[in-house]
């Protein structure tokens, strides 16, 4: 028989009390306090005409960092108490808009943000080091658009990219550094410059072909994936690259390129309609359409060649319905009663997934989704009602 002993504790939490000093717990594993402090600016200056419009908005800031360690005693030749690094990030947005006249606009979008990392990326391999490849997280992103007005029709069209890089992963393991088979050091990957771009075009109208009778709808296709496999060296507690007994440094790759970005749609669209059925009573409703909506994936998870992309989810339609009724109730008075039903149909659907397990011959599936992975299935048919009183 195998026997394990070990320290049994009781929870200081009987009655859950959010306000329990730290003191008075039990510290396992790790110990430390992450201090954090922030200083910053702000502005915006915007110029507008009959034609054109502009603004141009900017901001800086400097984010200060310091860790205090409790739990590992460091020895007398370093602090338990880092100094702080100060880290200055901040971003520029600026945007115009021209009316070519009065049914006619054009418009344009950019701006630039350099963004402090993490804590975590800050201080690494969970001790007061102090990550030397440490760069802020940075994004890009641009839009140009055009307007159309009219007494019936109005739309407005625009196409945007947006490039998130320099985001920051770490993926631990335990190595073999001898030889024997046994793996006998412990190792970090610090992964910087993991990257994604989401670009994509846009769609939106109102179209009112009677006085009691409009129609409103909207589409959006994106294509939001990562950019580029990123590979660290493994490193130890003393930031010192593991080899292996031949002399090679330990690497991790996570192999991103191309990989679909999860747990959001790509592709939507709605229609919509409004009718005035009399001057008080109103009815509106609208179908809504999803597609090429992926699993929330991890990055870490990807660090093989021949995987699978991220999961995709089956496409789903909903409907909505509404009723809207007006009561006047003397001068400047009224109820307003509103009824709204959602997911009329009761249609079953799964709107999410928090894992990313494609399926394999023999693997029990539901609509073509392995039945081992952990969804999240919408709502199905619900109703609420609402009156307001105006005075």
């Amino acid at each position: 028989d195998r026997y394990i002993f070990a320290d049994q504790y009781e929870s200081v939490f009987p009655n859950w009390n959010p306000w329990q000093n730290m003191d008075d717990m039990e510290k396992i594993e790790y110990y430390n306090e992450g201090l954090v402090r922030w200083a910053g600016l702000f502005g915006q200056v915007e110029y507008k005409n009959d034609k054109v419009s502009a603004f141009l908005q900017f901001s800086g800031s400097n984010q200060g960092f310091q860790r205090i360690e409790h739990f590992n005693d460091l020895g007398p030749d370093e602090s338990q108490e880092t100094d702080w690094e100060n880290i200055l990030g901040g971003n520029i947005k600026g945007g115009a808009n021209y009316n070519i006249n009065e049914k006619h606009n054009v418009f344009v979008n950019a701006g630039y943000y350099s963004k402090q990392a993490a804590f975590d990326a800050v201080y690494i391999n969970y001790g007061n080091n102090l990550n030397p490849e440490l760069t802020n997280e940075k994004v890009l992103g641009t839009e140009i658009g055009y307007g159309f007005r009219s007494s019936k029709f109005s739309a407005n069209v625009n196409l945007y990219r947006t490039s998130w890089k320099d985001r920051y992963t770490t993926v631990g393991a335990e190595l073999d550094t001898t030889g024997d088979g046994e793996d006998d050091t412990r190792g970090t990957a610090n992964l910087n410059g993991i990257e994604q771009v989401h670009m994509g075009a846009e769609l939106d109208f109102n179209y009112r072909p009677l006085d009691i009778l409009s129609f409103q709808g909207m589409v959006s296709y994106g294509d939001w994936q990562y950019k580029g496999d990123v590979t660290a060296n493994y490193i130890d507690e003393e930031l010192n690259v593991i080899t292996d007994p031949d002399g090679n440094p330990y690497q991790e790759t996570l192999y991103l390129e191309g990989v679909k970005v999860g747990d959001a749609a790509q592709f939507t669209a709605r229609l919509g309609l409004t009718l005035d059925v009399t001057k008080r009573l109103k009815f509106d409703g609208g179908v809504y359409y999803a597609s090429d909506l992926y699993a929330r994936i991890d990055a870490t998870d990807f660090n093989f060649e021949d995987h699978k992309g991220s999961l995709e989810l089956p496409s789903y339609t909903l409907t909505d319905m509404g009723l809207n009724y007006l009561l006047p109730m003397g001068e400047n008075k009224t109820v307003n009663f509103r009824l709204n039903v959602n997911n009329v149909f009761d249609e079953l659907y799964i709107s999410e997934s928090a894992t990313n397990k494609h399926a394999e011959e023999g693997d029990t599936v539901y609509d073509g989704i392995n039945t081992a992975n952990r969804v999240y299935f919408g709502f199905g048919r619900t109703w609420n009602v609402s009156v307001r009183f105006n005075f």
